[in-house]
């Protein structure tokens, strides 16, 4: 096994920076930072599309973890200048202090068929989950490899990148299968000459979440029908089978000490106090058998219990009736 991912000892990041997108709106990136804080005392860096957002997330990381420095960066993952502008404020805000992990995390998500998504849906979501996630990496990866101390570059993908095209949020799916593609291609970049670069791409099952909600309202934003100045953190839904931000950031960081490369994370136990995951590993052996067969079984498009849409994914353990 390569030292790029053998296990590895969280403690090589404390007091080093965490550099988080998608990181204001109460989701993923939210408890990533809260954990890279209040657990392994690194100094948090919460960039996010609107600056309401990342004031908010600045003055609560400011008053949960005193102990440590936290800043909120409002910037626009889509624009290489904004990602060279958080590099910029992070080197004036934290001189001295090196950069630990960069999670490129920012994302949209829609929830349409190929036939009924429209076109700017489409563009906004690659330029965002996969653009976004190319900008974070051309900014930072070369800072990381200057610097030559064990580092971790995670980027969010979702079982969606790793499981059969579903249909119902099509857009996605194909845009964390390409975030899957490029994690591995830098992995493979990266593992002979500088090793001490960690890579992960994180595929997350369920997590609590307003990605709906924010996508919906970044798109009025843009359309003009809301103002920008007015957008607040999210209340996020509970879903009693699956994780909490704060239980899966733990997740999380338990793969990266582990050095998994693929980080599937799911609804399983000691995460969660019940025994019906997603189940995403079986879906990606399922959707891997199939390309071994080179035969693809839509059977489940006839299949669904009542009131349930027909689904290829979302029918495991989680999604039994009682």
């Amino acid at each position: 096994m390569s030292k790029q991912q053998a296990p590895f000892d969280l403690n090589e990041l404390r007091g080093s920076i965490a550099v988080v997108t998608g990181a204001g709106n109460n989701g993923i990136g939210w408890g990533i930072c809260k954990h890279a804080a209040g657990e392994l005392g690194m100094h948090v860096v919460a960039m996010d599309l609107h600056e309401n957002l990342v004031q908010s997330a600045q003055n609560r990381l400011s008053r949960q973890f005193p102990q440590v420095q936290s800043i909120g960066i409002q910037g626009d993952v889509t624009q290489p200048d904004s990602l060279d502008h958080c590099l910029a404020t992070v080197r004036e805000a934290m001189p001295g202090k090196q950069i630990g992990a960069v999670f490129a995390n920012a994302g949209v998500q829609f929830n349409h068929t190929v036939l009924k998504s429209t076109v700017e849906e489409w563009a906004t979501t690659l330029n965002v989950n996969v653009m976004g996630v190319v900008n974070t990496i051309k900014t930072f990866v070369p800072v990381l490899r200057e610097q030559g101390i064990p580092s971790i570059v995670c980027s969010t993908a979702s079982v969606g990148g790793l499981v059969r095209g579903d249909g119902g949020v099509a857009s996605y799916q194909a845009s964390k299968h390409a975030v899957v593609v490029l994690m591995e291609s830098l992995s493979f970049e990266l593992a002979r000459r500088s090793p001490h670069i960690r890579l992960h791409v994180l595929c997350p099952c369920i997590v609590e979440s307003s990605l709906f909600q924010t996508s919906r309202t970044n798109e009025q934003i843009r359309s003009g029908n809301v103002d920008a100045t007015a957008v607040e953190p999210s209340t996020v839904a509970s879903n009693p089978l699956g994780m909490t931000t704060e239980i899966h950031a733990q997740q999380v960081f338990d793969q990266i000490s582990a050095g998994n490369f693929y980080m599937i994370t799911d609804s399983v136990r000691p995460y969660v106090d019940h025994d019906r995951p997603f189940d995403g590993l079986s879906l990606v052996r399922e959707r891997y058998q199939n390309m071994l067969d080179g035969q693809l079984d839509n059977g489940d498009a006839w299949s669904s219990a009542p009131g349930k849409v027909p689904s290829s994914i979302l029918k495991g353990p989680m999604f039994d009736r009682d």
